[in-house]
This record gives structure tokens, C-alpha cells and sequence, in this order.
């Protein structure tokens, strides 16, 4: 839709800086993490280990990482671990032809973990758990606007005054509630199960708005506005296995696609066009609600393994291995008909999922009695299978509910320090991705058809990087709080 009011207003090189930051920036900011499965942590301790504990986890991230392991863990403590801030920087290098680049920061909190034990008096030997966590979210905003005036349209004689802006935001977010029961087997080696009440919501908006007024009084309008969403309520299900000797620890886990319980969503379109250098006015509107929207996720399976090594440190490592999920619509609208053009609309998101397989490693170790660390690596590899096409999103309404096909590699580091009431854990995590897109627009000098700036061959980079700074407090109960005071 954009690119049809693109080839009806043709325009100088002075006045095309606006679309350079509003189409590049539609390009990459619609493509939010969403096709990672290793972009969460949970657990103060698990999150500096970067995911690599599913055979070792020793606090209550057991509870997402492997329930098996809640049956062997001694003292598990009521944990909050929402002091997490993250800070996003993304460079675009050469983002619009001309050797400029294009940089932009934010900074806000992070997901988080609430987690706690609780007994059932009538199961003695059976440990059990709740949590509440945030498995996925992303909510991306960005808006611009401009206007210049001057021999901005070809069509018109003279000078106009001419205006454009653009807002493109997509939101997701999928939380989990969860009970986990585990239970011992002999001495070494233990059982569990994790019951997750899934909520995803997710929504995608696209609205533009060109206008130019000549000096001739003649008023040129066009606005389009795509968006979509959803929401779902699923099942998922955690089952996990644990053995540990004096000092190995092993563990494995399998987790189940999303269980679907309810799940609708909307579509609204509209594209208006005053059509006067065309002599083609446009009107399209149409709104739908109640649709039956499904959003699927795949199997996996995961191992992992802790040795004990050195004189006080334990190194991690983990794999997990996610299922591809086939094409499938997650919502799909009735089709309509535009009233003014008669061409026929088929709204719909669609998703498809690669296979992949992660993997972490961590080191934790003891510097004396009240003063630990921690080291690690993992990866984080994007299931999406289709790369985004803003053009196809237009003319098609066809959009891609996966798009961010970058991997990302993450880091962490930080401080234990074991006090008297508590244990204090501080450190940074980093994500870090380096790719190239194509780059929507190119600007070859002296006066140019839009049409050839739309199609450009050429590629631009992108590093973007996410820094997490972590202040966790893990509590133990009372009873141990008097152990740790000697009392």
C-alpha cells in the first residue's frame, strides 16, 4: 500500500529522508525475538549460567529448567529475581546508501521469575512448587514524522508543502503459571513434572500518513493502517529426570507443544487515497473480530550435566533440542472486497519453525566462604523459517507471525555473596547479534523514479547487543535463616 502511493508521488532526493528512517526502520523493527527459545533465563543463579543447568540447577529455576531436580535440592528458597534492567543498543552501518548510520537505544526492566515451595501434608516425601515467569516478550514502538517544503512532487507545478509519518509497533508477550511436583527415587536420583497455564497475546500495527498541499490549492491525501491481534490460552507440560553421584550431576527433560484451550483475535484495515494525480481515489476499509486464532509450538528435549571440578567450582553444560513446527495460519479472516478498487483481500497471519538445537556452558566457583562467581556462554538460534517481506505484508496481507532469523549468542557474568539472612547475587548478561538485511531504500544521486529507490539490491548491517544487569535475592525460610545465625 505504501508502495502504490510511492509510485503516485515521485520525489526528489532533498525530501526522501523521511521514508529512509520510516521503511528501514519498518524493516527491522517488526523483527522482535520472536523465534528463540533460549532468550529467557530464570533463577538468579541459572541466569548467569546462561541456560546451562537442565542437569544442575540448584535453586528454584528448577521449576522451568528441570523439576527433577527440585526432589534433590536441600534447601530450595522462596525467590524473586525481578530486579533485572536491560539496556538495547542497535546500530544500522551504512543503513541508507549515503554512509550514515543510524543508532538507537532503550532502556527499561526485564522479564522476570517469582518462585516458591509449598507441602501437602498428606504426601510426605513429595516436594512441590509454584511459579509464575515470563517465557517470551518483545514490544517494539517506533514512530516519525517530517515535512518539508519546496519542488517536492513531480507532478505538481511549483512548490508544495508536503508532510509524512509513520508508526509501526509490534507487542508479544507469553506468560506461564505453573505448579511442579517432584519426588525422590532412592538417594541419587529424583523425578518431577512442571504444569504451566500459558497466556500469549501478541499484536502487529502499520499506519501511514502522506499529505502535500500545492500552491495551486490542491490537496493530496493518502493513509493506510494494517494491524492484528491476538490471544491464546494454552497447556504446557515439563517432565524432567535427575541422578547425581558425589560429584556429577545429570538431568534430562522433555517439554510439550502449547495444549490450546481458547484462543481469538482481530484484523483491521483501511487505505484511503485522494487519487488526484492519478485520477484513482481509494477507499478500502474492513474490520473483523472473533476470529479463532491458534498459535503452536514444537516438542523438545534437553540434557545436561554438572561436574564438580578444582577444588570449588562446578562447570555446566547443557543442549536442548526443539522440534520444526509446519506452515500452518495462525489466524486466518474472511476474505473481502475493497469498495472503491473491487480487488479481493485474504487477511491472515502465518507462522513455520525450523528445528534447533541450543547449547550452554557455566562455570561457578568459590573465591572463599561468603564470596563466589560466575562465568558462561550459550546460543540462541532462531527457528523462523521465512524471512519478513514488508512488500508481501502490503499487497498481500500475509503476515509472518516468526521474522528475527539472527542467532544470538549470549553471555554472563556476576558475584555471589552469602550473608547471614541471604544470598545477594549481582551480575550482566549480554546478547549480541551481527546481520545484514536488504536495505529498502538507495539513493543514487540527481532526481529519481521512487519505484528504483524501493528496489535496491544492496544490503545493509546491523549489531545489536542487550545488556542485563541482575540484582537477585534468593531468601531462605525461617528455620534456616536461624541455621545461618547459629541461633
Amino acid at each position: 500500500m505504501l508502495a502504490l502511493a510511492l509510485k503516485i508521488i515521485a520525489m526528489r532526493k532533498s525530501s526522501l529522508h523521511i521514508f529512509l528512517l520510516i521503511l528501514f526502520s519498518f524493516v527491522f523493527e517488526t523483527k522482535a525475538q520472536d523465534a528463540h527459545y533460549w532468550t529467557e533465563q530464570y533463577g538468579t543463579k541459572s541466569m548467569l549460567l546462561s541456560n546451562s543447568v537442565v542437569g544442575s540447577v540448584s535453586d528454584l529455576g528448577a521449576v522451568f529448567y528441570n523439576p527433577g531436580r527440585l526432589g534433590l535440592i536441600e534447601n530450595p528458597a522462596f525467590v524473586i529475581s525481578a530486579k533485572v534492567h536491560q539496556l538495547s543498543n542497535t546500530k544500522f552501518e551504512n543503513a541508507t546508501g549515503d554512509n550514515k548510520d543510524l543508532k538507537k537505544s532503550k532502556f527499561g526492566s526485564a522479564p522476570s521469575l517469582v518462585a516458591g515451595t509449598f507441602k501437602v501434608k498428606w504426601l510426605p516425601g513429595h516436594k512441590f512448587a509454584y511459579s509464575f515467569l515470563t517465557r517470551n516478550s518483545s514490544d517494539t514502538d517506533f514512530a516519525t514524522r517530517n515535512q518539508v517544503h519546496g519542488d517536492v512532487i513531480e507532478g505538481f507545478v511549483g512548490e508544495e508543502y508536503f508532510s509524512g509519518s509513520m508508526r509501526i509497533g509490534k507487542k508479544f508477550k507469553e506468560e506461564w503459571m505453573g505448579v511442579t511436583w517432584s519426588k525422590v527415587l532412592g538417594e541419587k536420583a529424583s523425578v518431577g513434572i512442571s504444569g504451566f497455564f500459558s497466556t500469549r497475546n501478541q499484536s502487529s500495527n502499520l499506519e501511514t500518513r502522506l499529505q502535500a498541499f500545492t500552491q495551486d490549492e490542491i490537496l493530496e491525501m493518502y493513509h493506510a493502517k494494517n494491524s492484528y491481534s491476538f490471544k491464546q490460552y494454552g497447556l504446557v507440560f515439563k517432565a524432567g529426570f535427575a541422578y547425581e553421584w558425589e560429584k556429577v550431576r545429570i538431568g534430562t527433560t522433555m517439554t510439550s507443544p502449547t495444549i490450546p484451550i481458547a484462543g481469538d483475535g482481530d484484523f483491521y484495515y483501511e487505505q484511503f487515497n485522494t487519487g488526484y494525480l492519478s485520477n484513482n481515489a481509494i477507499y478500502e476499509l474492513d474490520s473483523q473480530g472473533g476470529i479463532d486464532a491458534i498459535y503452536k509450538t514444537p516438542w523438545a528435549v534437553a540434557l545436561g550435566l554438572g561436574v564438580d571440578v578444582f577444588t570449588a567450582g562446578t562447570l555446566h553444560f547443557s543442549s536442548e533440542y526443539y522440534g520444526n513446527v509446519d506452515p500452518y495460519a495462525i489466524m486466518q479472516a474472511e476474505p473481502f472486497v475493497g469498495q472503491s478498487t473491487g480487488k479481493e483481500w485474504d487477511a491472515r497471519v502465518v507462522n513455520q519453525l525450523n528445528s534447533v538445537i541450543n547449547f550452554g556452558v557455566g562455570y561457578n566457583f568459590r573465591i572463599n566462604d561468603k564470596i563466589g562467581g560466575y562465568l558462561s556462554y550459550s546460543t540462541d538460534f532462531s527457528a523462523a523459517q521465512t524471512k519478513y517481506s514488508a512488500a508481501e505484508a502490503r499487497e498481500s496481507l500475509a503476515y509472518i507471525g516468526s521474522t528475527f532469523k539472527s542467532d544470538v549468542q549470549h553471555f554472563a557474568f556476576g558475584v555471589l555473596m552469602d550473608l547471614s539472612w541471604a544470598d545477594i547475587t549481582l551480575g550482566a548478561t549480554n546478547a549480541s547479534a551481527n546481520y545484514e538485511v536488504p536495505r529498502p531504500i538507495d539513493f543514487p544521486d540527481g532526481e529519481v523514479d521512487a519505484v528504483d529507490i524501493l528496489s535496491s539490491d544492496e544490503m545493509a548491517e546491523i549489531d545489536w547487543s542487550r545488556w542485563r544487569f541482575i540484582v537477585g535475592i534468593s531468601i531462605p525460610f525461617i528455620s534456616q535463616i536461624a541455621d545461618k545465625l547459629n541461633l
